[in-house]
């Protein structure tokens, strides 16, 4: 019976020792005021089109011009396309109170479909997003490239700077919007 807890409380500390899995989501934007039924258009944003490098759980860093790391405990908590859709579907609701961002689109439904070749942390301390999008109501394709430093050192302080990446590329888009009209 000794030799049974022993080997259970080894069993334990071991299963201690390993490293910690982290799960990180980029922060909601503050919620969007309630939209009145005299909104101009209907708004809706396509399923975000990640690199294929980017479609693992993990968060990625790039450590030399040719080189990524896919972290293996610091992970994504979502699919990094299902969480760039609802953010940037709130976060253009937020900035465009003349257009309610809808789930599904009909047919006069204005829709932005992005496409991301990169969203990852770089070895000297920024947070980078870059690739293009398509508003449907112009059908013409801006590209993107953003790129933000990093506050500290850590995959929170990326996370963050990310989200941040999402928030400028919310006000290029909205622009692009907003200039149409």
């Amino acid at each position: 019976m000794r030799l049974f807890i022993t080997a259970v409380v080894f069993l334990l500390s071991s299963c201690s020792s390993q490293p910690q899995t982290t799960y990180y989501q980029l922060p909601l934007s503050a919620v969007a005021a309630s939209v009145s039924s005299q909104s101009l258009q209907t708004l809706y944003v396509e399923p975000v089109q990640v690199a294929s490098y980017l479609n693992g759980r993990g968060l990625v860093l790039q450590v030399s011009d040719v080189e990524l790391v896919m972290a293996r405990q610091h992970l994504w908590a979502e699919a990094l396309d299902h969480q760039l859709q609802r953010q940037l579907r709130s976060r253009l609701q937020l900035l465009l109170p003349q257009h309610t961002a809808v789930m599904q689109p009909s047919a006069d439904t204005v829709k932005v479909t992005v496409q991301l070749d990169r969203f990852h942390g770089q070895e000297d301390g920024y947070a980078i997003a870059s690739g293009r999008f398509v508003v449907s109501s112009t059908n013409t394709t801006e590209s993107f490239s953003i790129r933000v430093p990093l506050a500290d050192d850590g995959y929170p302080a990326l996370v963050s700077a990310l989200a941040q990446c999402v928030q400028q590329l919310s006000e290029q888009i909205s622009r692009q919007l907003t200039s149409e009209n």
